[in-house]
């Protein structure tokens, strides 16, 4: 069942950055995003799409 809960929370707190990120993006705040952005790469481990996810929203940070 941990194995379940944990994966649960890491899903939740992923939907909850990406929220941020989105709601960072439209406010223009790019020093939140940031630490939004930073924090979702900590949790990408081994999934190259969440990988994939972090570079593009870097790019898109970079040019705003």
């Amino acid at each position: 069942m941990s194995v379940f809960q944990s994966s649960y929370a890491e899903a939740k707190e992923i939907a909850l950055l990406r929220l941020e990120l989105r709601a960072c993006w439209e406010r223009r705040d790019r020093a939140g995003a940031g630490a939004a952005l930073a924090r979702l790469g900590q949790v990408v481990g081994n999934d190259n799409e969440l990988a994939a996810e972090v570079r593009r929203w870097a790019v898109k940070l970079s040019l705003a």
